[in-house]
């Protein structure tokens, strides 16, 4: 099965609670998959499909996010 394997520029400070990674089939939009990470890599394996669309954003505290950032990939 194929692993989704994205890593990106951390951000600068760190942020102390890490980022919101959020992920979907790219022919699927509707099946949003949400999930927090302490580093800028993150790795899922076990998956469906082929290509993958997602944004990461680093969590500001208080309910705050970045703006988010786009990625596509094949897995």
């Amino acid at each position: 099965m194929p692993t989704l394997n994205i890593t990106f520029p951390a951000a600068s400070p760190a942020p102390s609670s890490g980022y919101r990674v959020k992920y979907w089939p790219t022919d699927d939009p509707a099946n949003i998959t949400t999930t927090i990470i302490a580093t800028n890599s993150l790795s899922v394996p076990g998956l469906t499909g082929t290509s993958y669309t997602g944004t990461v954003e680093v969590i500001c505290g208080e309910g705050a996010y970045s703006s988010p950032r786009n990625f596509t990939t094949v897995v």
